[in-house]
């Protein structure tokens, strides 16, 4: 419980101090700002503010909540409003260095509330909730839990959404307006959602369609508002494809047919767009170079989704009967094989990094799934 609750401090912080820029010469005071930021008046947008505010701060309080329970029952309530509040506190002053934040006692007013609401129903609710959080901490894969974590990195980097209405019409606008769809890039992301789905029923147990119908429009909905972030159709085609898919395969065939979904896509994806030249162009021995030669944000995101779909990939080849060294090797030598006949396809940068990222996966997951008595294959 106390992992989860750094996990949760972790993001608020995050979403705080995004994107993280500070400026600290010529700034006033904090705390007198601070006390002097009470709004005047109300509107829409700040009644929006309070709502976020509550729903975020929520969580936090929450976890704070259980996490303290077992040892200080009578005092676990009131320790997490008053850490909800010390951390929103902190986060208020710090923002008044950060440019485009806005420092502001009513943010602090609210965010106090969210965790105290959130400390009340863990209290209320604690006799369900702990029980079921242990269950699934036992039974939960942590391989499949680092899958999913990349995954989500990769679908929802940089976690800080910008909720207008401009930014859903041009989402939508951009949807109409695009009248080309490429297969390869279609089945790729449906190969990606069926194994985040095997690795979602790696962690919670059985996973319904509707389920999986509404973690994709959780996270396809949140990039729409993610900054420098858009959806193209090939994502919403690949999703319909694995949520079909999902759907009309009995559960046994799921697995089977997850790997060999990751590991076409891996390869289409490899070799497109199937013109070959006859000149080879020069292959990069310097791990990342050519990922980080974009943006950064561009660059997590390339980095984030190669380890997520090579890490599937290599967790659903050991879930059918394959050894971690195995499936790892094997598919950082296909990866090299691969990269190299890259040197003849126009356009692209063959590089060491796949491979490379290919064995770092394997390692971590091979590392999760010794770190308890495995129910099945890992």
């Amino acid at each position: 419980m106390r992992r989860l609750l750094l996990l949760v401090v972790a993001i608020v912080v995050y979403g705080s101090l995004y994107p993280w820029h500070f400026t600290f010469a010529g700034r006033p005071e904090p705390l007198s700002v601070l006390l002097h930021s009470w709004p005047h008046e109300w509107d829409r947008f700040m009644l929006r503010d309070v709502v976020l505010n509550v729903l975020l701060y929520m969580p936090l309080g929450a976890v704070a909540c259980l996490a303290w329970l077992p040892r200080f029952p009578r005092a676990a309530a009131a320790a997490a409003t008053a850490f909800g509040f010390a951390l929103s506190l902190s986060m208020e002053l710090l923002q008044n260095y950060v440019p485009g934040r806005v420092t502001s006692l009513s943010d602090l007013a609210t965010n106090t509330l969210g965790a105290a609401a959130g400390a009340f129903l863990a209290v209320v609710f604690a006799p369900e909730i702990i029980p079921y959080l242990y269950s699934q901490v036992r039974r939960a894969s942590p391989s499949a839990a680092l899958l999913l974590a990349c995954c989500g990195g990769y679908q929802l980097y940089p976690f800080f959404p910008i909720l207008s209405s401009t930014r859903l019409r041009q989402a939508v606008h951009t949807l109409i307006v695009t009248r080309t769809l490429s297969p390869v890039s279609a089945w790729a992301a449906a190969a990606e959602w069926f194994a985040a789905a095997l690795a979602l029923e790696a962690v919670f147990g059985p996973w319904r369609a509707s389920w999986l119908a509404g973690a994709m429009l959780v996270a396809l909905g949140l990039r729409v508002f993610m900054p420098s972030r858009s959806l193209a159709p090939e994502e919403l085609a690949g999703a319909a494809l694995a949520l079909l898919a999902w759907e009309i395969l009995p559960s046994k065939r799921r697995l089977p047919v997850g790997g060999w979904m990751a590991l076409s896509a891996i390869l289409v994806v490899e070799l497109a767009p199937f013109h070959f030249t006859r000149h080879a162009a020069p292959f990069s021995w310097v791990p990342l170079g050519a990922t980080f030669e974009n943006e950064r944000w561009g660059a997590l995101v390339i980095l984030l989704r190669k380890a997520f779909l090579y890490g599937a990939a290599v967790w659903l080849l050991v879930r059918s009967g394959i050894r971690y060294p195995v499936a790892g090797g094997a598919l950082a030598v296909a990866l090299f094989i691969l990269e190299t006949v890259q040197r003849y396809l126009p356009g692209r940068t063959p590089e060491i990094t796949d491979s490379l990222v290919v064995v770092v996966m394997t390692a971590a997951l091979r590392a999760l799934a010794g770190r308890r008595p495995p129910r099945a294959a890992e």
